[in-house]
């Protein structure tokens, strides 16, 4: 009996080594020798991922090994089969444009419920509902209200859209995670694998542990280069998390603020190029150019760790923490030299990407590349080839959840453009906002943190910049801005009770209670709410402008970022009062905004709290001494 149950077991292994490795494979090598065409790519790319639903997670509830087995070989037998079949009449498919016949109907309905279920079973309900509401839709059009009825369409349409071309499942979006992703999500996976994110955490605690609040100072540095290779917020947190939470507790932090820190650090690595998350690729798609994302994201990255490391620094002041004793701290000459290996290829990727050049693709190929040969030969480190081929097939799974929100977000987006409710609701709301810009910014942000509660960033930004990016450059929205802006709301989602995912992943490393953590970790990321605001107004934070105009918007920026810490945290050299409090957040606000006058308006305010601290504290010095 346990022979039995060993070999089934093996053979469920052996079936997702050889279909990560075939679709892990499959996109290293066309990053380097040129994508197939469009709708080729991928089918491959969506059927291999989706092959790996039924083998990775538990969706078949059944004790039965004998019948989940055989539910498991059926299930890839059908996505086998519309595979197959899809990818045979890719290059006549023009010549049927309009047709549907019986085998069609069946495999693209087949395939439509499938991506509904999977994406359901492994990011939640929210998407599929969505999507679900939009073919009903579609269907329903003649039936519903004046105002938002249309002709309608059959299930046949709908489906050849669906099934049938690049303007449904196989739309943009999955074909950014085909092309671009995937690679990256290879390249990410088997870094992380390697060990590169130990060394990222050992390494920074070693510089930064013994400082006031340091293991909450190396829980924003390590998650920021974390969250450079993962992307994902949750798995940053979990990634990171159960080393630097346990720590920032034992120095003293509560343990929701120790949560909330996590929680802050990881959602901004999302934020902080190169890599980012799978987002950046779409919008690098919309926009035209993935270094112009890069470029662009910078800075508002590198504002938000500031402003979230100054107020780890001021709670730690606040509270009398100290750093760890300098003998628990590693060696930074001894980790380096034992982990310096493993940063070179995050180092050639950022060489390649912005030194060179190179396209997204073939920079993150020559860098899986050179980690697979440091894995395979470098002295004293070596791994078998069959491990390493072992941690390439493992790094695929990492792209299925990707794959599926990508291709459910397909079929929003065509039934929207289908039925063309899409440029009605961006009419609308223009209406409501009454073309007021900052009105409209506000209507978006809610509407942002909204759907980014439900579902992962991705998809939530290719809803956002196919419904309100389109109303916001109308009224005159830098077309960058208007991206990043639905772009930082998606990530901001993930620190935004009551459905703050990664925060509630932190509360339970941190064993605290999950609303006072995400309490926090929204509080402490107050920076990722107005930044959006103020690259709108003044996209010289987002590097477009003069050197001069460039450079004055980061002064501005920093001394904000600084004001906004001491307003959240309530404290510089004292505890701050209610009227101080909302001057310094006042004052933050002006220093952000462009412009002369609200810049003079800032520091004056800051000016004021910070001298009326300043003497109070020397007022207690001598009582206190």
């Amino acid at each position: 009996m346990n022979d039995k149950k060993e070999k089934s077991f093996d053979i469920q292994k052996a079936a997702v080594l050889a279909i990560g490795l075939a679709l892990a494979v499959f996109h290293i090598y066309t990053s380097f020798f040129g994508a197939l065409p469009a709708y080729q790519q991928r089918i491959v790319h969506l059927t291999l991922s989706m092959m790996l639903v039924p083998l990775c997670y538990n969706i078949i509830k059944t004790d039965n090994k004998a019948v989940k087995i055989t539910l498991q070989a059926v299930l890839l037998l059908i996505l086998a089969v519309v595979g197959i079949y899809s990818y045979s009449i890719a290059n006549d498919m023009w010549k049927s444009s309009g047709t549907m016949n019986m085998t069609e109907m069946i495999l693209g309905t087949v395939l439509v419920i499938l991506l509904l279920y999977f994406t359901w079973k492994t990011v939640g309900a929210a998407m599929p509902i969505i999507a679900i509401l939009c073919i009903l839709y579609a269907l329903l059009g003649p039936k519903l209200p004046q105002g938002i009825a249309h002709r309608g369409y059959s299930w046949s349409r709908i489906t050849e859209l669906l099934f049938k071309g690049t303007n449904g499942i196989f739309g943009t979006p999955l074909g950014v995670s085909a092309i671009y992703v995937s690679i990256f999500v290879i390249f990410a996976g088997v870094l992380e694998a390697s060990g590169a994110g130990d060394v990222f955490i050992r390494l920074t605690q070693s510089l930064l542990g013994g400082f006031r609040g340091g293991p909450a100072k190396v829980a924003v540095v390590a998650s920021g280069l974390f969250g450079t290779i993962s992307g994902s917020a949750v798995a940053n947190v979990v990634g990171t998390g159960a080393f630097t939470i346990p720590l920032m507790k034992k120095s003293g932090f509560k343990a929701e603020f120790a949560g909330a820190v996590e929680t802050a650090a990881s959602s901004g690595g999302q934020l902080m190029p190169p890599v980012m998350g799978a987002a950046a690729f779409i919008m690098a798609d919309y926009i035209g150019s993935y270094s112009d994302v890069l470029m662009a994201a910078i800075i508002p990255a590198i504002l938000f760790y500031i402003a979230l490391f100054v107020m780890i620094d001021l709670e730690a002041l606040k509270h009398g923490l100290l750093g760890q004793p300098k003998e628990e701290l590693p060696d930074f000459k001894t980790e380096l030299k034992n982990g310096w290996f493993l940063l070179l290829p995050l180092v050639l990727l950022i060489v390649l990407l912005v030194g060179v050049r190179y396209s997204a693709q073939k920079s993150a190929f020559f860098s899986i590349i050179f980690l697979v040969l440091i894995m395979l030969f470098y002295p004293g480190k070596r791994r078998s080839p069959k491990e390493v081929l072992k941690l390439i097939a493992e790094s695929s799974k990492g792209m299925v959840s990707v794959a599926l929100t990508t291709g459910t977000a397909g079929i929003i987006v065509g039934i929207l453009m289908l039925t063309g409710i899409g440029y009605k609701l961006s009419s609308l709301l223009i209406t409501v906002s009454g073309g007021n810009v900052m009105l409209l910014l506000f209507l978006t942000m809610v509407t942002s943190v909204i759907l980014g509660m439900g579902m992962p960033t991705s998809a939530a930004y290719v809803l956002l910049a196919t419904l309100i990016v389109p109303a916001l450059e109308e009224l005159g929205i830098m077309k960058i801005a208007a991206h990043f802006f639905v772009f930082y709301f998606g990530i901001m989602a993930n620190v935004t009770p009551p459905v703050a995912v990664a925060a509630y992943t932190a509360a339970g490393i941190a064993e605290s209670d999950a609303m006072k953590t995400g309490l926090t970790a929204w509080r402490l990321s107050l920076a990722g709410f107005l930044m959006p605001f103020m690259f709108c107004i003044n996209p010289a934070l987002l590097g477009k402008g003069s050197t001069a105009e460039i450079i004055l918007a980061i002064i501005t920026a920093l001394a904000g970022s600084y004001g906004l810490a001491t307003a959240v945290q309530r404290y510089f050299k004292g505890k701050l009062s209610w009227p101080k409090t909302i001057l310094a957040l006042a004052g933050a606000v002006c220093m952000m905004m462009p412009g002369s006058v609200t810049d003079v308006i800032g520091l004056a305010c800051l000016a004021v709290v910070y001298g009326a601290q300043i003497m109070h504290a020397r007022r207690l010095a001598p009582v206190q001494s």
